[in-house]
């Protein structure tokens, strides 16, 4: 986090540069081994074709890299790219990936299990009873919510959260200095304050404008494990993000609506082509992943339970399992199961029997 380091500062000027799409930057990054490589005479003239009339832009850019560094610092935003350890892993399979990531708040919240709720800038009550109720329950089974900080169902979604104790992550289409709407400057405030992020992959001053939305849509997908869409017109840029979702390989849930209303056109038509994506509770989104709205300890004192102990408990409600069956049946990674494990004996919950089995106590 922070590196002010060569590759930082050429993917830095990059993003600074306007005048070239992101299908260029990604030709750019892939001519060498590492982004700093193409400030060496080697790749010299093709980084300057590629270019073209943007390459004295990013020379530009690249000397300011030092005072856009120290603005970005003083503002109270970090940065991370696709280089360091803490870039969240499921950013890196999608396309095209996010170089340089501006977060303020919790970067740790970018990596959790996360579920995106998106959805039309002028909802009805429907639509914001939906979001509210869902994002409230998710949030109380330990998933995080994402979503694009627009009007409507998305700051419903963030509010929801924020009532709930429970951190939110808010991806951004312009730069993280800028609080667009105006009117979510309290949201602006509680996210991060609440343990959730900011996030954008656009520096300091760049303004809300309007292309930008449909790449920052991209982002808050691929943070998610699925996308839910409680009400969308059909034109809504929400059906853009449930779109890449499913290219992403990721799970789409959808809320049937008013057939009649205009507001939820996009996702009737939606659901016609896609049944399967119906849900009609919080809980059927949370019975996909296994997991309760609110796991209890029966010890003595309640507790709430993280989602990785949610998968890990769900297994072993049905029996004794081995440690590669339960490996199998969570997707969780051999270490991140063993944490798992040890956590759940420290708690008196779960305990290991004979040889790598282990059952609930």
């Amino acid at each position: 986090m922070n590196g002010r380091d060569r590759n930082t500062a050429v993917l830095l000027a990059l993003r600074c540069t306007e005048h070239i799409s992101q299908k260029r930057r990604e030709g750019l990054l892939g001519l060498a081994p590492e982004p700093s490589a193409l400030l060496s005479r080697e790749f010299a003239g093709r980084v300057d074709a590629l270019l073209g009339e943007a390459a004295e832009e990013f020379r530009d850019n690249l000397a300011a890299t030092e005072r856009l560094f120290d603005e970005t610092e003083k503002a109270g935003v970090s940065w991370m790219t696709y280089l360091d350890d803490e870039f969240p892993a499921q950013l890196r399979e999608i396309s095209p990936m996010p170089t340089l990531l501006f977060v303020k708040g919790n970067a740790g919240a970018l990596g959790g299990f996360g579920i995106a709720v998106v959805g039309t800038r002028k909802p009805t009550r429907y639509g914001l009873k939906l979001a509210d109720m869902f994002s409230r329950e998710l949030a109380r089974a330990g998933i995080t919510v994402i979503s694009g900080f627009a009007r409507g169902i998305d700051t419903a979604a963030h509010k929801a959260c924020i009532e709930s104790g429970a951190p939110t992550v808010a991806v951004f289409g312009c730069g993280l200095d800028v609080c667009y709407p105006a009117e979510n400057r309290a949201l602006y405030r509680d996210i991060p304050e609440r343990g959730g992020a900011l996030v954008s992959e656009y520096p300091l001053g760049c303004k809300p404008l309007q292309y930008r939305f449909p790449e920052r849509n991209r982002i808050i997908s691929g943070l998610a494990r699925g996308v839910f869409l409680p009400e969308a017109a059909k034109r809504s840029g929400s059906l853009i993000t449930a779109e890449l979702a499913l290219e992403q390989g990721k799970d789409v849930f959808i809320a049937p609506g008013n057939i009649f209303a205009e507001e939820s056109g996009g996702t009737n038509l939606l659901l016609q082509s896609i049944p399967h994506a119906l849900v009609l509770s919080p809980d059927d989104i949370l019975a996909h992943y296994r997991m309760t709205p609110k796991e209890r300890v029966e010890k003595g004192e309640t507790e709430q339970m993280t989602v990785e102990e949610n998968l890990v408990i769900a297994v072993l409600r049905r029996g004794e399992a081995h440690f590669e069956e339960l490996l199998a049946e969570t997707g969780l990674t051999a270490s991140a199961l063993t944490d798992v494990l040890v956590g759940l004996e420290l708690s008196g919950i779960a305990e290991q029997t004979n040889g790598n089995y282990y059952s609930l106590c």
